[in-house]
């Protein structure tokens, strides 16, 4: 039986109870070995027989959709496009048992995921083949898993992972929306960025980075590159522990993170400065878990990096040659915010509508909203024609005056919300 961890990211910033997204990792090699693959050695490229680019290019270049997630259409197998997830923490890839079961995959193996309090099973289909954009990798083992995202991101049907990102030098443009997929053996770096080395742990890369709070000299740690989490940056509890990092925190809010078979609880906090190379992320608000268990109490590694901190750059992945290469974009000095609206919805109403907490003290208290409220239009516009993640944004935003319209008990009310941090 193989073995691999789900770590379960919040995915939507401002709710401080939420579903969060599946971001896969294999604990150790032993998948690897299970399945007769190694990771290869820094300047090789391990199986590029089952590589095929269309119309001999060594090169593509496709776009990708999704608010601070990449999103591609992927084939199966040569299947109809379905939408995956593109996410460098996960040491495998992953197919939807449901899309397994319409695909007849067959199973290789029994698989275990572990995760936040509880475990997962599935399986480990193999042969398989995986096709975006003009370029095949063929002979994939996938995990076969149950996955349920929530709201606009319900129809994920997989995602990519280790034994395909591996097979190239991957360069994600986030201001142009765009990703490369280039050959290894032909690609030349001909940027300006910082080159930082990788080391792969779990089929998943990391990287050094440093973390600065007030009152303490900064600490380096080794931090997941995960671009299945729209998050900013989550430290882990060990690495916390370590370095007594709770106790320097000033302004903070308590979050859980809900995955399977548990909960794993966190706080909030803004802290001075994170390091990526040369480049600083100034006063980032950071999740820093509490957990005694799972995937957020790991030891391996100090924690995720999510594409909230990552779309700031052009990153370029080179796992063959075990590095990464970081180019700032015009993001880099913009605010890193969450919702300021002191309003905690709940985590089953995809539409954001009911209101189940108030922070004391926040925008939402001063403005007399109450927990039990459901709002049903924001500046006089119907919820309906928002989605969750543009209500997040708009509740995010600081200084913004907002309209909401709510239902009370059957009665109409409407208040005035001006938006202010909560760190």
């Amino acid at each position: 039986m193989t073995a691999c961890r789900i770590c379960f990211i919040r995915p939507l910033v401002g709710r401080r109870v939420a579903h969060g997204l599946l971001v896969f990792a294999i604990l150790s090699s032993a998948l690897a070995v299970a399945m007769g693959q190694g990771t290869g050695r820094p300047g090789t490229h391990q199986s590029g027989t089952n590589v095929r680019f269309e119309n001999a290019r060594n090169s593509i270049t496709i776009p990708f959709e999704g608010e601070n997630l990449i999103i591609l259409p992927v084939r199966v197998n040569n299947s109809a496009p379905m939408r995956f997830l593109f996410d460098t923490g996960a040491g495998i890839s992953v197919l939807a048992a449901q899309t397994a079961a319409k695909l007849k995959l067959k199973k290789a193996d029994d698989l275990d995921a572990r995760g936040v309090g509880g475990t997962v099973q599935g399986f480990l289909a193999k042969g398989v083949s995986l096709s975006m954009g003009g370029v095949t990798v063929r002979n994939l083992p996938v995990a076969v898993l149950p996955l349920d995202f929530p709201c606009e991101l319900s129809d994920i049907a997989g995602i990519i992972g280790y034994e395909f990102i591996k097979e190239f030098v991957v360069e994600i443009d986030y201001e142009s929306k765009t990703m490369s997929f280039s050959n290894p053996q032909t690609y030349q770096y001909t940027g300006h960025g910082d080159l930082l080395p990788v080391e792969l742990t779990g089929n998943t890369p990391r990287i050094r980075a440093r973390i600065d709070l007030a009152g303490a000299p900064p600490q380096e740690g080794i931090f997941e590159i995960d671009t299945g989490s729209d998050g900013a940056l989550t430290v882990n509890s060990p690495f916390i522990k370590k370095h007594s990092l709770l106790s320097l925190l000033g302004a903070k809010v308590d979050s859980v993170h809900r995955g399977a078979g548990g909960e794993s609880k966190s706080v909030d906090a803004r802290i001075r400065k994170f390091e990526i190379g040369r480049y600083v992320i100034a006063e980032p608000l950071v999740t820093f878990s509490e957990a005694r268990e799972g995937v957020h109490a790991a030891r391996d590694n100090d924690g995720p990096i999510g594409n909230e901190i990552l779309r700031r750059f052009r990153i370029v992945l080179d796992y063959s040659r075990r590095r990464m290469m970081f180019e700032p974009n015009t993001h880099l000095s913009d605010p890193l915010d969450a919702g300021m609206s002191g309003i905690e919805f709940d985590p089953d109403d995809c539409g954001l509508s009911k209101i189940v907490k108030v922070e004391e003290n926040s925008a939402a208290d001063k403005a007399g909203i109450r927990a039990g409220d459901v709002i049903v239009a924001i500046n006089g516009r119907p919820l309906s024609e928002f989605n969750s993640m543009q209500i997040e944004k708009l509740l995010a935003q600081h200084g913004a005056e907002h309209s909401l319209t709510l239902n009370r008990g059957g009665k109409t009310v409407v208040v005035k919300i001006k938006l202010s941090r909560l760190m």
